[in-house]
């Protein structure tokens, strides 16, 4: 199964960090901020070695995707000059083509990152499952720049790199100049970032990142190295579960903001790069059907995001950002979601250690559902 939480590659210089990552690690394996629902089966790191894949300088990106050579981690170079037809797959983004084609294989659990630079364009840049008509696009882009993380052992895609048709048209009417520096030539860089699993060595950094629900803590012993450790509270997987108690209807929950925590999990108001704590709610019995549950944080620094019954992102039932004026959520119906004994997630998104000292006191309190627009 793919990672399928999405984000852009920032700079050249990660994707040679990200090669230099596999080189000393001699070749080590491969979510930060994630999303549960997004994560992969987890595997060692180790063994990239791709059996049937070439060196960079071997390959060049195909017309025809179903010829498309299989490429690990390197630099490719190629041109769209000499194809003015689509190709089947409908184009890269859907832009119609003409566009080129690579394989790339992810021998181990790895963040994937791609950067396409044109001599005389921006390329268009997509990834999708291996397949090349009717695959469904993991992540495509319009300036070069493609992400996924945390992609399964053993998975192929296809990198598809194009140009906006406009901007093609222009470009191969010319001739290539005398020079030789064809406008349509493009370079494109694939980089394959390892993610360690829990116990792995994890420094020096360059070995890779920890996996979601894992952070790279210091030795427990004097021979011992900084290893992968798995938290508690970090995830959906192992959340820290808690019965709400309620007296008049009001109650509290306490979260330690300086704990360990990772980003294991994107919602919708806050996207990925914040540590967060995961609760998993055990509602009172005695709420009326007309009661919904206000959760609120009165620090400026907090953000707050509800998900039931389950923790893909298509269950967010609320998301508030941090905000100076403090943030809140609202469980709509929770005697529906207790008689269900549905227990809802609760991601406390927390600053960096030390920015709070105090513990976070969240103020819980049973307000009226209100009815939906329109109701007499």
């Amino acid at each position: 199964m793919l990672g399928v939480r999405v984000r852009r590659a920032s700079t050249h210089r990660s994707l040679l960090l990200l090669a230099c990552a596999l080189a000393c690690n001699g070749g080590g394996g491969g979510e930060a901020g994630g999303d549960g629902e997004g994560e992969t089966a987890a595997g060692s790191s180790t063994g990239m070695a791709t059996e049937g894949a070439a060196t960079p300088d071997e390959q060049v990106p195909s017309a025809a995707c179903e010829d498309a050579p299989r490429a690990v981690q390197g630099r490719f170079s190629g041109t769209l000059r000499g194809d003015e037809k689509g190709p089947d797959s409908g184009g890269v983004c859907g832009s119609g083509g003409p566009d080129r084609f690579l394989r790339v294989m992810v021998p181990a659990r790895a963040d994937v990152r791609v950067e396409a630079r044109g001599n005389g364009f921006v390329p268009r840049v997509s990834l999708t499952p291996a397949g090349c008509v009717g695959s469904p696009r993991l992540v495509c882009s319009a300036d070069g720049f493609a992400a996924l993380d945390d992609v399964a052992e053993g998975t192929e895609l296809v990198l598809t790199i194009g140009a906006d048709p406009a901007v093609f048209t222009a470009l191969v009417a010319n001739e290539v100049p005398e020079d030789g520096t064809d406008p349509l030539g493009f370079v494109v860089d694939i980089g394959l970032g390892p993610v360690l699993v829990a116990d792995e060595v994890c420094m020096p950094d360059v070995l890779g990142r920890c996996a979601s629900g894992t952070l790279c803590m210091p030795p427990r012993a004097e021979d011992d190295g900084w290893r992968c450790t798995a938290l508690a509270g970090d995830s959906c997987a192992d959340p820290e579960r808690v019965s709400l108690t309620l007296e008049d209807g009001v109650g509290t929950l306490v979260v330690d903001p300086n704990l360990p925590q990772s980003d294991a999990h994107r919602h919708s108001c806050t996207g990925g790069g914040t540590r967060e704590r995961v609760l998993q709610l055990r509602l009172p019995a005695g709420l009326r059907p007309q009661d919904a549950l206000r959760i609120r944080s009165d620090r400026p620094e907090v953000g707050l995001a509800v998900r039931a019954p389950g923790c893909l992102g298509s269950d967010e039932l609320d998301c508030g950002a941090p905000h100076m004026g403090g943030t809140q959520v609202m469980i709509e119906a929770p005697a529906s979601l207790h008689a269900a004994e549905v227990m809802p997630y609760l991601f406390v998104e927390l600053p960096e250690p030390g920015v709070l000292e105090d513990p976070v006191v969240l103020q819980v309190r049973v307000v009226l559902h209100a009815p939906p627009a329109g109701t007499p």
